[in-house]
């Protein structure tokens, strides 16, 4: 036996035949506008809720220039991305906004994604209201993203600046984010540190080095001696050269990270040379990732928040799409991370 076939949603015309009105008069009581009488509208919304009357947002958009749609492009390989996308559900729905998800990836070092590129159009072909948007490349330029300022499309960056275009931006207070780490680790008592910054290309990361260098020079500590390794931290090349300066005479006693994702590798090296995290070696990441929940002892970090960096980017795609945002230059959002103290760091033996 099958099943019967579900039925289809009626049509406006579909319910002027059966009311024996106008299509007109059908659209105005639905929509509110316009004269209708109470026992009209009454009529045509009671027979649209039987007949399972849907209205056609295509048709909406079309002729009101808007879809109610934002795309939405990050990557979701870690949780800190999932909680951004999060943030902008939440607060795109408040708006009665439908996000459009597209999890593409980031692309190789600084070269340019044209997947990226072609699904940024496929969007704009959708006649999404504006695009939320994980940059692969921040170093790109206006004529990157031609096609979305030519259709007058809302654009906002998250994570990621893009300074070399007129988008939005919502992100951490990196370089706070980076003066506290020093200061923190200063204020234990640690003379001796290294900070390992992540790829020097990418703007967080390099915020975070400059608050690190700002707070030792806000702090005066002139006798600190710093280690730099300006790269990611997981490749073996980078493993090899921590496990050098940890194995020196004069190795540091604290080791700052740009990223939690290097911490792993860090444990690693430390553990080779038989360093205890948290006594002989202090360690403080940056973010609050839970996939470095597992690490032993328990990695003292700088909190992030992406739940709050995805509701503010939606906060201003939705008042450049409602023309709240008068001025034409970018506007730019960095919330506050902080400080959260667990086992890894102490003072110096």
């Amino acid at each position: 036996m099958t099943s019967p076939r579900p039925r289809r949603s009626a049509t406006l015309k579909q319910i002027a035949e059966e009311l024996g009105i106008s299509m007109m008069t059908v659209s105005r009581a639905l929509s509110g506008r316009g004269r209708i009488s109470p026992a009209t509208r009454e009529r045509v919304v009671e027979t649209a809720t039987r007949l399972r009357y849907r209205p056609n947002r295509l048709v909406h958009a079309i002729k009101q220039g808007r879809s109610g749609t934002v795309g939405v492009m990050v990557p979701i390989s870690l949780s800190f991305a999932a909680e951004i996308v999060r943030g902008i559900h939440d607060r795109l729905a408040e708006s009665r906004c439908l996000p459009i998800l597209h999890f593409h990836g980031l692309g190789p070092r600084a070269e340019r994604d044209e997947a990226e590129r072609e699904y940024l159009h496929r969007l704009l072909d959708q006649r999404v209201d504006g695009i939320i948007f994980w940059p692969s490349d921040e170093t790109v330029s206006q004529v990157y993203l031609h096609e979305v300022w030519e259709r007058g499309v809302p654009l906002v960056a998250v994570d990621r600046h893009l300074p070399l275009t007129k988008a939005d931006f919502s992100g951490t207070d990196d370089v706070a984010g980076g003066r506290a780490a020093a200061e923190y680790l200063l204020a234990l008592g640690h003379r001796r540190l290294a900070h390992i910054g992540g790829e020097p290309w990418v703007s967080t990361y390099a915020d975070r080095r400059q608050g690190f260098e700002d707070a030792l020079a806000e702090r005066s500590a002139a006798d600190a001696k710093v280690t730099w390794i300006a790269e990611a931290c997981d490749d073996c090349r980078c493993l090899e050269r921590v496990r050098g300066i940890l194995a020196a005479e004069d190795r540091p006693t604290a080791i700052s990270l740009a990223s939690d994702r290097m911490a792993p590798d860090v444990y690693a090296a430390a553990e080779s040379l038989g360093l205890r995290v948290g006594s002989d070696v202090s360690v403080i990441g940056f973010a609050d990732l839970v996939e470095t929940a597992w690490l032993r002892p328990r990695l003292s970090t700088i909190r992030q928040d992406p739940y709050a960096i995805g509701q503010r980017a939606a906060e201003l795609l939705l008042d450049r799409i409602d023309g709240r945002a008068a001025e034409s230059r970018p506007r730019s959002v960095r919330v506050p991370p902080h400080l959260v103290e667990r086992d890894s760091a102490g003072p110096p033996l």
